[in-house]
C-alpha cells in the first residue's frame, strides 16, 4: 500500500472529485487549511481534446485519458515536498516531444493498472522522497467517451465538444458514456467510505459530474453518509450553466449523482458587484456569452432556508490578467477559509 506523509488514525477521509483545472485548486486549498486531511481524489479520465485526444486516437480507443489525472497527481504532493527536486520532476512530466506527446501521460499509461490504478506510480515517487496527502483514483480504468445530447436533439461524441460548443445557445440536456464502463473498485470504495465529499469547481459536466457515470458510482455514493459539497463555478458556460441559480446547481448534481448536495460553496460577491468592480473583464466574458456566477445575500439566505442546502461563502475570487484580458479564478489560499468551515472535526 502507498504510505502517506501525514495520514494517521485521527485524520478524516476527505474525497475530492473533478478534473484537471478545478480539482487541483481544491486540493491546494485543502493544503492551505493546515489541518492536513487525508485526501483521496477522483480524477476524470474521459478527456478527448488536444494532445490527449490525439493519443487516444493513436491507441485506437484502448487508452483512458491521463491528461487531467496528471495535473491532479501533482496537486496531491505534500507541500513540504514542493522543492527543487519536485520542480524538476514536474518539468519532465510536462515535457512534450516532437509529436506533441506528453512524457507524463506516457508514464501514467505505462505504469497504471486496471487492478491498482495509479498506486504503483505513487509508490515509485515515494522512493524518490516525494510523499502524498492521499491517493489519485481514476473514475474508471476502462476507456470510454462522453456522449451528450442538446436541447435541439443534436448529439456529440467526445468530451472536446463541450469546449467547442461552450458558446452555443443549444443547452446540454443529457450526458452518458459510450461504451458503458464500470467504476474502478477502490474508487467506489473510497466514495462509500468518505467522511466528506467535495465536488470541485471546473467544467461541471465533463470534468466533475462525469465521474459518476461509470457503473457502480451512484450506488457507492448512495451508501455514503458523508456530507457532499459543491464548489460552484465562478463563471458560466453558455451551453451548461447560463443564468444558473443555486437551485440549478443542486438539480444538476442530483441528476447525475442521484443525490442532492448538502451544501454549496459560492462567492460572497454577487454578479452585480463583480460587474461593477470589473467592468472590462465582465464585458470580455460577455463577448463569449459568459457571466460571473454570484448571487445577492438575500437570495442565498432564502435559498438556504427554503431548500435546506447549506450555503458557505468565500472571498476567493481573483482576476488574473493574461495578455489583454482577465481570467477569473479561485484563490486556493483564500478558499481554504471556506473549506475549514466544512471539514469534519477530529
Amino acid at each position: 500500500m502507498v504510505r502517506y506523509y501525514f495520514m494517521s488514525a485521527e485524520h478524516k477521509k476527505i474525497l475530492t472529485v473533478g478534473g484537471g483545472s478545478g480539482l487541483p485548486t481544491i486540493n491546494e486549498a485543502l493544503h492551505h487549511t493546515n489541518q492536513f486531511p487525508h485526501m483521496d481524489s477522483i480524477g476524470a479520465v474521459f478527456d478527448s481534446g488536444g494532445a490527449t485526444g490525439r493519443r487516444r486516437i493513436d491507441a485506437y480507443g484502448r487508452e483512458v485519458a491521463h491528461g487531467d489525472t496528471l495535473r491532479v497527481l501533482g496537486s496531491l504532493v505534500h507541500p513540504d515536498n514542493r522543492d527543487a527536486k519536485y520542480d524538476v520532476m514536474q518539468k519532465w512530466l510536462k515535457h512534450r516531444d516532437t509529436r506533441d506527446r506528453v512524457l507524463g501521460q506516457d508514464m501514467l499509461e505505462r505504469f497504471s493498472s486496471p487492478d491498482t490504478g495509479y498506486e504503483e506510480i505513487q509508490k515509485d515517487w515515494e522512493t524518490l522522497g516525494i510523499n502524498f496527502t492521499g491517493r489519485l483514483l481514476p473514475a474508471s480504468t476502462e476507456p470510454s467517451h462522453i456522449v451528450f445530447t442538446t436541447g435541439s436533439g443534436r448529439q456529440f461524441n467526445g468530451e472536446h465538444n463541450f469546449d467547442e460548443e461552450r458558446m452555443s445557445k443549444d443547452p446540454v440536456m443529457n450526458m452518458v458514456l459510450s461504451p458503458e464502463v464500470q467504476a474502478f473498485g477502490p474508487t467506489a470504495d473510497a466514495l462509500s467510505q468518505a467522511e466528506l465529499i467535495v465536488l470541485s469547481s471546473g467544467d461541471l459536466l465533463p470534468s466533475v459530474l462525469a465521474n459518476f457515470l461509470p457503473g457502480g458510482m451512484k450506488e457507492a455514493l448512495a451508501k455514503s453518509t458523508a456530507p457532499m459539497f459543491l464548489v460552484t463555478n465562478l463563471v458560466s458556460t453558455r451551453n451548461v450553466t447560463h443564468q444558473f441559480q443555486p437551485e440549478d446547481f443542486v438539480s444538476i448534481v442530483e441528476q447525475y449523482t442521484g443525490r442532492r448536495p448538502d451544501g454549496l460553496i459560492v462567492p460572497e460577491m454577487s454578479r452585480g458587484a463583480f460587474e461593477s468592480r470589473h467592468p472590462r473583464v465582465s464585458s470580455l466574458y460577455d463577448l463569449e456569452h459568459s457571466h460571473f456566477l454570484g448571487w445577492e445575500d438575500e437570495a442565498l439566505h432564502d435559498f438556504q432556508a427554503n431548500e435546506g442546502v447549506r450555503i458557505v461563502t468565500h472571498q476567493a475570487t481573483d482576476v488574473v490578467m493574461k495578455g489583454p484580458r482577465g481570467i477569473v479564478r479561485h484563490n486556493p489560499e483564500k478558499l481554504a477559509n471556506a473549506l475549514r468551515e466544512i471539514l469534519p472535526t477530529k
